[in-house]
């Protein structure tokens, strides 16, 4: 293929790969009322989790995939967890640009591991944006790279005790990254295990997905995704240039749809955090916090999950067609600030 041909073809990836009902939503549709696009979950009401994937059905799921495409998709065992969980790694297409998505760092902050699932499925499977995509980019997930937490949280049985956003040594594993780590690496295996991933892939852009609890946007409707790049002032100008690149894309990706809106996350120089700490490291990273920690439970979790597939698809389909190096990252400043907290109006 020529390069041009290859150029051409691959700008038809991006609108293949967003073709998802999310995506695909009428710009003139109305949208939803200030505040409330979704359930919450109020107090007293339990958490139902039932329909996310679990542990054993996350490997189940790897396992199939892997086997149904075993020339496009690559499912590695990277290490385990403090109580021994299996840590993965998929990885789909063989391109010269490489993204790399972390998702569920915090057991309780599951929508980014669903969305890479799907994702992965799109990516992997025939057909030929898909194919040329490969060609172009290579995409490696570690999906859920805290399955302890997630265990605690998941099942009622195992709710009371450790934090689930800890490790079961109680350990933040977003705070291991970067020159001067809070704690032991040899408390976190799974911190341990991304470093492994990270140094033997270079990945061109790390995706780091995470959530938090209910915000307004300034003109008073309800944040679904707010997006930072690295900002420790320490971190190379061209990282975080590449970080804000990423920003402005999914901004652009979501623009058009009534269910999403997005904001800039707060500002914080915390060197340790994987969103600065492997910018210090000199790898362009964009954390992406959505709705959806506790009062969103799964009621509201299929919008959130389109939402995040999305952004990662804009962002694969932008590196694959060369559009993702010509954006200007000063278009990230135009995003709005987050605003103030909402709680649940029960």
């Amino acid at each position: 293929m020529t390069v041009s041909r290859r150029r051409s073809a691959t700008l038809v990836i991006a609108a293949a790969l967003l073709a998802s009902p999310l995506a695909a939503a009428p710009a003139a549709a109305a949208p939803p009322p200030p505040l409330k696009p979704g359930p919450w979950v109020c107090e007293g009401e339990p958490v139902k989790l039932n329909r996310l994937t679990s542990n054993a059905e996350l490997a189940a799921e790897l396992r199939t995939l892997a086997k149904r495409h075993p020339r496009t998709l690559d499912v590695e065992t990277i290490g385990r967890s403090v109580d021994g969980r299996p840590l993965y790694t998929a990885t789909a297409g063989t391109g010269p640009r490489k993204l790399l998505i972390l998702t569920q760092m915090h057991g309780d902050e599951p929508l980014g591991t669903e969305a890479a699932l799907r994702m992965l499925k799109k990516v992997a499977g025939p057909g030929r944006a898909a194919r040329e995509l490969r060609e172009e980019v290579t995409i490696k997930v570690v999906p859920r790279v805290n399955p302890d937490g997630w265990e605690r949280y998941h099942d009622p049985d195992f709710r009371e005790g450790i934090d689930p956003r800890l490790n079961s040594h109680q350990v933040d594993l977003n705070r291991m990254f970067g020159p001067a780590p809070e704690y032991d690496l040899a408390l976190a295996p799974e911190a341990a295990a991304v470093h492994g991933v990270v140094d033997g892939f270079a990945p061109d852009l790390v995706l780091d997905y995470h959530h938090q609890v209910t915000y307004a946007t300034p003109d008073g409707r309800m944040v679904t995704m707010s997006v930072l790049w690295s900002t420790h002032p320490d971190v190379a100008p061209e990282v975080a240039a590449d970080g804000k690149r990423a920003a402005a894309v999914v901004g652009d990706a979501l623009a058009d749809d009534p269910r999403s809106h997005l904001t800039l996350y707060p500002r914080s120089d915390t060197a340790s955090t994987a969103r600065n700490g492997l910018g210090l490291d000199g790898y362009p990273t964009l954390l992406l916090e959505q709705r959806g920690q506790q009062e969103a439970g799964q009621k509201g979790a299929g919008p959130l999950i389109r939402e995040a597939q999305t952004a990662m698809e804009s962002l694969a389909g932008s590196l694959a067609d060369g559009s993702f190096a010509t954006t200007d990252p000063s278009r990230a400043d135009l995003l709005p600030e987050r605003g103030a907290k909402v709680d649940p109006p029960c």
